[in-house]
């Protein structure tokens, strides 16, 4: 395999899904299959782009819920709390995916996409079919040079050219559509707001009991819907974004000790054990 990429079209979901960090700057995955799957809801550190091909399938992304068509584009950003399922063993189940480094994206200015995501509030975008059909195009090229990468010239070369040219239609395509972003998602809007008030105040009191009072609503309400929606319990959703903000903060060069309290934590002590057993590693061990 290739350093940047890999390609293995009898991979199963499970082997590609689970996998949380990404030491290249990019792997591309093909994978067919009819298993009914239900994957526990998860995040990665880096960014995920896939292209729906075929199947019965649902993403769940931050508490929103699509309903997925064919040719439709999913943007998962790095850390978002996420997991497909697959509905139906009758069709099979055809995506495109490429795990995609940010420092790599962000090294080529390639991240428009993903902010969009982020600005719009939408994790779907569903193109004309032109433009879908030419990403397609670019995506199987990149298939096609994986194919024969180590028998031709400068063949990993290529394969990252090629790369580079379908992210650059793609975030075109992204810039100049606006209106690709608007497939509608099922979800609980006091649930959105509830997550998006944690993202905004991580570093100030996040208790149960305020939130609650902030929210008026019954504490045990709160976090039952909060579980449903979302697959995670309020305390331990803020705890791993908490964590996640940390790490971000440390690698930017900020000491573990101020992020520890910029971050909420109150106890270094508490946010050391927390980090370790989130991320493995201690805050003085992350690289910078």
């Amino acid at each position: 395999m290739s350093k940047n990429r890999e390609f293995d079209s009898s991979l199963s979901f499970e082997d590609y899904e689970q996998k949380g960090y990404l030491n290249q700057d990019f792997r591309f995955f093909h994978i067919k299959n009819r298993e009914k799957l239900d994957i526990p809801y998860h995040y990665h550190d880096f960014d995920k782009l896939i292209l729906v091909l075929g199947g019965k399938v649902k993403y769940l992304i931050e508490g929103r819920e699509y309903e997925l068509l064919p040719f439709d584009f999913v943007l998962v950003n790095r850390n978002l709390i996420h997991k497909p399922v697959v509905e139906s063993s009758d069709d099979e189940y055809d995506r495109i995916i490429l795990y995609l480094n940010h420092d790599f994206l962000s090294k080529y200015e390639l991240t428009d996409a993903f902010k969009k995501t982020r600005e719009l509030g939408s994790y779907v975008v569903r193109f004309p079919a032109a433009i879908s059909t030419e990403v397609l195009e670019l995506f199987s090229k990149i298939e096609e040079d994986i194919a024969v990468e180590d028998s031709s010239y400068a063949g990993r070369l290529m394969t990252r050219l090629d790369v580079l040219k379908a992210l650059i239609c793609f975030n075109r395509a992204c810039i100049q559509e606006d209106f690709g972003f608007k497939p509608e998602a099922r979800y609980n809007r006091k649930v959105i707001e509830i997550i998006e008030f944690i993202m905004d105040n991580l570093g100030n009191d996040l208790s149960i009991d305020f939130l609650a009072d902030h929210f008026y609503m019954s504490k045990y309400h709160m976090m039952r819907i909060f579980k449903n929606e979302t697959g995670y319990s309020i305390h331990q959703y803020i705890s791993e974004k908490r964590i996640l903000k940390a790490r971000n903060l440390i690698m930017s060069g900020t000491p573990a000790t101020n992020a520890c309290v910029d971050c909420g934590f109150r106890d270094y002590s508490t946010f050391s054990r927390a980090f370790k057993n989130q991320l493995g590693v201690l805050p003085s061990e992350v690289k910078i």
